[in-house]
């Protein structure tokens, strides 16, 4: 059953995601599923391994 809401917004959430998260270095970052709007899931992947950065923390597609 999908959240409520998108991790990032009060829209409803369209699909589960795969995403890392991480704060300042990439390489300490944590592996998580999100259930995302389409407006934040083409925000994620768009962003590419620099990263979507939100609330101080950066999140990339995938958890490679």
């Amino acid at each position: 059953m999908p959240a409520a809401r998108c991790e990032f917004c009060t829209a409803h959430p369209d699909r589960e995601f795969a995403v890392s998260k991480w704060l300042d270095d990439p390489d300490e970052r944590e592996r998580l599923t999100l259930w995302l709007c389409n407006k934040h899931l083409a925000r994620v992947t768009k962003a590419g391994a620099k990263g979507y950065a939100h609330d101080g923390h950066f999140f990339k597609a995938g958890f490679w």
